[in-house]
């Protein structure tokens, strides 16, 4: 079966199709994508060779203490990567979030509109369930945190020559950055290089709800309104001068 997509216009369509998804039991995550053509991959998956994959990670791991005061330990492979991802090393995880918001914030802020992409593009939101996807990679249908053990074999060959799993797992976010916490992070873990949309099954946990191109602007605007800015995002004074930047342009006087 294809998966299910559905258009989204306003604000209020997209709480409602939440509200519509909600039930007792279920924990649905959320990635908004500026192009509804791409697909579910993590991005050391667009191109990267597995031995290049272990190249990127290992001479991070050599290079980002003289730089970066607060490291995982040497061995601590889950914190190092989330690491990388948050400083955006290509990485085998792909970031989701629990808040509808914030996926919808990332799927129509012009800064994450590659300027490749074509203008008459519709925007998308993702819609995971996470429990789910779980249970069909053989994993119990709950959400672990990133370092837990189950995940060690996901993610271990990102750094040593390891035999893939060929599956895709949900995990927790481990709060060590104020960032992860206000975007209400989470991650899927790669080892398959399948996308999650292109595998068998995924009719049963994924839904696509699509932002048509005329109403980007007007649902940004949406979301302006109700406080969902960068700034409240991303703590951090680049961030800040992003927005102040956009929101008061120079005038032509």
């Amino acid at each position: 079966m294809s998966i299910e997509e559905i258009a989204v216009r306003s604000i209020g369509d997209l709480a409602r199709e939440v509200k519509a998804l909600t039930a007792p039991g279920q924990h649905w995550l959320f990635r908004g994508q500026a192009d509804g053509r791409w697909m579910l991959s993590p991005s050391v998956h667009r191109g990267y060779t597995p031995q290049q994959e272990r190249y990127l990670t290992n001479e991070f791991r050599v290079r980002a203490r003289s730089r970066y005061y607060s490291c995982p330990m040497s061995n601590d492979y889950p914190g190092w990567l989330a690491l990388m991802q948050h400083y955006g090393l290509p990485t085998r995880l792909l970031d989701w979030t629990y808040s509808p918001l914030v996926a919808c914030f990332f799927a129509l802020h012009p800064d994450y509109v590659p300027p490749t992409s074509a203008p008459d593009r519709d925007a998308c939101i993702w819609v995971l369930d996470a429990r789910r996807l779980n249970e069909s990679q053989g994993f119990e249908p709950l959400i672990f945190p990133l370092d837990a053990s189950s995940y060690e074999p996901l993610i271990e060959p990102a750094f040593k020559n390891r035999k893939e799993l060929n599956t895709v797992g949900v995990a927790m976010a481990i709060e060590h950055d104020p960032r992860i916490q206000l975007q209400q992070g989470a991650f899927t873990i790669h080892s398959s290089r399948t996308p999650i949309d292109a595998m068998d099954g995924a009719d049963q946990w994924l839904r696509k709800l699509v932002i048509p191109n005329v109403d980007i602007p007007p649902l940004f605007e949406e979301l302006t309104l109700l406080g969902i800015r960068k700034y409240s995002l991303f703590p951090d004074l680049a961030a800040l001068t992003s927005e102040l930047r956009a929101i008061h342009a120079p005038s032509n006087g």
